[in-house]
């Protein structure tokens, strides 16, 4: 694909110009002849005379669906003499700029085109006239518009001062109004409105916001990091743009169908030391002097780096001066560490010879993890008797990045070390999508999980790794990667890859995918059940998920109905467990993988990987204990969150409560557990940390004085960066835009190239919603509308594209779970083969974690609520060799999609400025009484021992455990929340209370208090929401946080 990298940049720009045509005009020629009304066949830069009815004007289009709130109502759009109002009304007559500058005298340039109505026997058409176009010069006396393009527009300039300069309003409007003709008369409209200014005698400087003035800490470090990109101007019913490598600006243009290239953020450093090489750090004959030299000169980089940036901000305004030292203060801390972990790792003691072993080893299982990963082992799927290569020795150019060793470096003596500082410190990988942070964090797993092993022998079993995601198609997506890491672990283990110095133990070292019962059979005797039904399914789905041999790619299951031998699952009702179907397969025998919850149960897995809502199961499972140690085994001591952001608002609020049960279950014993995050946006993420973990954060790769540039990453000069169009069409309802582009952004390449492999990269339209309902909405149109629409759009039917029913295929929480991975399959096929997909319409799902390189084209229909998601769901495209393009469509109606609309390049060129920071409250009093008690019922019944189902009564027995368990609880809380620990103790002692009043009731009537609810002549302790039988109701995800409830309405 490298070879026609630089024709897909062409091609994308082709792509560009073919929507702008059908989108602006003009589509056919300079004076072309319409048949259908101009207005009605381009959406934008559209200028109507002064009051004309939109409703009038979208029932005449037959745009019969209009019911979106209207815009522009407020009290600023009151005055009927504002053009500035007049943008933004629906039917817009005008669009402008305002800026701001120390000039006197500006040069205005406007043009516009005018459509002519002609009838010949009954048939109307549309001739396109001459382009008008005028120049002025406007002076700052100048106060009465000024007429324009032959009388058909007025151009309004406004200058106010302001400072040491002027701020400068220029509107150019449609000089009619909608009375002057009887009838609707398209002859009165002007089409593809263009509109720019030219500074005299000076220049176009920052324009004011409230922003430069913040007092919020972390906005003023993001001024200093982002003074490199300047606000010029802000556009009225369109965008505006500049050229912004200048120095000096002096021009400024209305933009109707903005573009930004968004670059990709790679990752950066030292690119040739050896001791990035994962070959040279797994030799067994490394000596500690060559690997101490190695990692020394890899840190004093960094330290020259930061030396660079003192030096930098000295050179500040004084303003800068404060928020400059806290960024430094981040990177001297993150420098530091690195340092000290390099003298951990290397130390002449019994712990660094073990931590340098354990690190050899991890080393060498990740670079195992990156070969059988590839697409001619793990890395696609194929049949049992399929040819598959049988390569054993990794290459020898595999090597980390730079930011993946240096994150190792910073965590390595917390996890050496239990009582150093950083082990309670989160240490949060902040990179963008594809960056690699799942393989910084699994090389930090594979070292703990050799580490507890070689350090304390049998006791360093049992689980040693809690992984969570937050959505279960992301939880199976790197489900499968982190499967390979762990059976290279295991194949390492068991001496496959040679004799081992070490003993890694007799217990296998093992992966659990624990996960709802809608993803997973829950039970043994479910398993079999499952297993049966699948094998006399025509097309077999991915019920177990694991859908191929994380070692050699072999289906689990079979594409098509087979025989018994086709099927990797054995499951008998005794037990369950995965197996290769390949007999050459190392893993023939069995599979180091479960996904069935009692067999996890029964066997706790070394790495146990699920989604952050199925550990509200903690409380109800009286068998879930056994993954926080047993029969001598030591706790969990690593745990990792993944997609830190997304645990914000209701969600984080529940997970945050039940992360206290999880940390102190995990450090029962005395010894912390080490907290690891991901993320790709956050802001403010040492409030979010707290809150979560009641822990502090460390950021890394900390922040350098220029945003995108932190010495481990930069932006990427020679890869194409995406491409975010920004359409709004204004006086269309969303459904006809949806229709317009939709339509021409899939016949766009067939008509602008005929070479497969460029059609290809856009051929798939991926249309992002930001609801369910939304997207019903649009599903119905691609299969109804958008057809219609792609007849109007060419004549030649053999140059037309179709829609079949099969092609259109939506991925939401909708589709049944076992049926997802095969989606994701479908879409990666090229547009020739069988089963490929057209038109995708999706939610969030798609947003995070999902991978298909071959994607390269979204609309993003309407602006998501964050632009965390929005960063997120459109780093979906264009991962790889495709340039990804963005077409978001804007509602008019909305006043966020419109602002966004208007600063679409200065929002774009800084998109990380405007994530926003996200909000979690889990000692608020309403989270207290949703789920507290979950957290002392897990804690009691885990902690203490007391796991039984018939055993919650004897919480009478143990006071100095509950008064432990209550301490614990409110020792976290005052460190994630202080505000909150006086009410949470008080509603602890209440919880309390209630507990052992009710044991007692029990005990005294000679029963026993349960755990769950075992019929009416028990009392249970727990039940589910809205269902009678127990004391407390509780959830069993921490998704179910609200509560329905039946509405009567009475007297209408």
């Amino acid at each position: 694909m490298n070879d026609i990298d630089p024709r897909l940049s062409e091609h994308r720009e082709d792509f560009v110009k073919y929507l702008r045509d059908q989108l602006v005009g003009p589509a056919i020629a300079e004076d072309e002849t319409l048949v259908d009304p101009p207005d009605r066949r381009y959406l934008m830069g559209t200028l109507y005379p002064r009051g004309a009815s939109l409703t009038k004007h979208s029932q005449n289009d037959g745009e019969q669906d209009f019911n979106e709130i209207a815009a522009g109502i407020g009290e600023e759009d009151g005055f009927a003499d504002d053009p500035v109002a007049e943008a933004n009304a629906w039917l817009p007559s005008s669009l402008g700029f305002s800026f701001f500058t120390n000039a006197r005298h500006i040069e205005v340039t406007c043009e516009a085109s005018r459509y002519v109505t002609s009838r010949d026997g009954g048939r109307r058409s549309w001739q396109r006239q001459p382009r008008l176009s005028a120049t002025e010069t406007i002076s700052v006396e100048q106060t009465t518009p000024v007429p324009v393009l032959d009388g058909h527009g007025r151009l309004h300039v406004r200058w106010r001062p302001f400072g040491r300069g002027y701020l400068v309003t220029c509107v150019l409007a449609n000089a009619h109004d909608e009375e002057e003709s009887s009838h609707k008369d398209r002859d009165l409209m002007l089409f593809q409105a263009e509109l720019r200014a030219t500074t005299i005698g000076g220049t176009i400087r920052e324009y004011p916001s409230t922003r430069l003035n913040s007092r919020d800490e972390e906005e003023q470090e993001l001024r200093v990091q982002y003074q490199h990109i300047l606000t010029r101007a802000v556009g009225h019913g369109c965008a505006v743009e500049w050229d912004e490598d200048s120095e000096e600006v002096t021009t400024v243009r209305a933009q109707i169908m903005p573009s930004q290239v968004v670059e990709h953020i790679k990752p950066d450093g030292p690119k040739n030391l050896s001791v990035l090489n994962l070959a040279y750090l797994s030799r067994p004959e490394l000596t500690v002097d060559d690997l101490r030299t190695g990692l020394h000169s890899f840190v004093l980089g960094y330290r020259e780096w930061c030396d660079t940036q003192r030096s930098d901000a000295a050179t500040l305004d004084s303003w800068a001066s404060a928020p400059a030292a806290r960024i430094l203060k981040r990177i001297d801390t993150a420098l530091h560490r690195m340092e000290s972990g390099v003298r951990a790792l290397t130390a002449s003691t019994p712990a660094g010879a073990q931590a340098r072993e354990a690190f050899r080893l991890a080393n060498r299982a990740m670079a195992l993890q990156m070969l059988h990963s590839c697409p001619e082992l793990a890395g696609r799927r194929r049949k049992r008797d399929g040819e598959v290569l049988e390569l054993t020795e990794p290459p020898a150019h595999y090597a980390w990045h730079p930011f993946q060793l240096a994150y190792f470096l910073l965590v390595v003596e917390g996890l050496m070390n239990p009582e150093h500082e950083d082990r309670k410190t989160v240490d949060l990988i902040w990179f963008p999508t594809g960056g690699g942070k799942t393989e910084a964090y699994l090389l930090t797993a594979c070292f703990e999980i050799l580490w507890r092993r070689l350090r304390f022998g049998a006791a360093g079993g049992g689980t040693a790794v809690l992984s969570r995601y937050t959505l279960s198609l992301l939880t199976t997506q790197q489900f499968q990667r982190t499967a390979t890491a762990i059976c290279a672990l295991e194949y390492i283990r068991a001496g496959h890859d040679g004799p081992l110095s070490h003993d890694l133990g007799e217990e296998p070292i093992s992966i659990g995918l624990w996960v709802g019962k809608d993803t997973t059979p829950n039970k043994i005797a479910a398993a079999r059940d499952e297993l049966s039904v699948l094998k006399q399914m025509n097309q077999p789905d991915d019920r177990f998920l694991l859908e191929r041999c994380p070692w050699c790619g072999t289906e689990i299951v079979p594409a098509r109905q087979g025989q018994d031998k086709d099927f990797g699952i054995k499951a008998d009702g005794v037990t369950t467990s995965f197996f290769c179907p390949r007999g050459t397969c190392i893993f023939h025998d069995r599979l180091p993988v479960s996904v069935v919850d009692e067999q996890i149960y029964e066997e706790p897995p070394t790495f146990v990987l699920g989604t952050v809502d199925k550990f509200a199961r903690l409380a109800w499972e009286p068998k879930a204990g056994n993954l926080f140690g047993r029969n001598g085994t030591r706790k969990p001591s690593l745990v990792i969150q993944d997609e830190l952001h997304l645990l914000a608002g209701p969600l984080g609020t529940t997970v945050g409560l039940y992360e206290s049960a999880i940390l102190e279950l995990c450090a029962w014993g005395g010894t912390v557990p080490k907290v690891i995050a991901s993320t790709a946006t956050i802001r403010r993420s040492q409030e979010q940390v707290r809150s979560l973990y009641g822990r502090p954060a460390q950021l890394f790769p900390p922040a350098g004085m220029k945003a995108g540039h932190s010495y481990f990453a930069s932006p990427d000069k020679e890869k194409p960066g995406r491409l975010y169009v920004g359409v709004m069409a204004q006086g269309h309802t969303a459904s006809t835009s949806t229709v317009h582009v939709g339509a021409a952004a899939l016949q766009a390449p067939k008509e602008i190239c005929d070479d497969d492999a460029l059609r290809d990269t856009y051929w798939t339209v991926v249309a992002y919603h930001n609801s369910l309902r939304e997207l019903g909405r649009t599903v119905t149109i691609a299969r109804d509308d958008i057809p219609a629409r792609l007849e109007h759009l060419t004549n030649d039917a053999t140059r037309r594209r179709t829609l079949n029913e099969d092609s259109v295929l939506e991925l939401t929480s909708n589709i049944p779970r076992a049926v997802q991975p095969r989606l994701l399959e479908r879409l990666g096929k090229h547009f020739k083969e069988r089963d490929s997909i057209s038109f995708l319409a999706t939610t969030n799902m798609l947003s995070v974690g999902v991978d298909v390189p071959r994607l390269g084209l979204m609309l993003m229909n309407g602006q998501p609520k964050t632009t965390s998601e929005y960063i997120q769901a459109t780093s979906r495209v264009g991962r790889r060799h495709v340039p990804g393009l963005i077409v978001t469509l804007f509602r008019s109606s909305k006043p966020r999609d419109r602002s966004h609309y208007e600063s679409f390049g200065i929002y774009h060129r800084s998109l990380y400025r405007h994530v926003e920071p996200t909000s979690v409250t889990p000692w608020s009093m309403p989270s207290r009484k949703r789920a507290l008690h979950a957290v002392l019922t897990i804690l009691v019944r885990h902690g203490l021992g007391l796991s039984a189902e018939n055993r919650a009564g004897e919480i009478l027995d143990h006071p100095d455990g509950v008064a432990r368990v209550r301490e614990l609880i409110v020792d976290h809380v005052r460190r994630a929340d202080p505000m909150e620990a006086n009410d949470a103790a008080e509603k602890l002692d209440s919880l309390i209370e209630t507990w052992q009043q009710e044991a007692e009731i029990a005990r005294g009537d000679g029963s026993r208090l349960y755990y769950q609810p075992q019929g009416r002549l028990h009392t249970s302790l727990l039940t589910d929401f809205g269902k009678q039988g127990g004391i407390w109701e509780t959830p069993q995800s921490m998704r179910n946080v609200d509560r329905e409830c039946l509405i009567a309405v009475r007297g209408a």
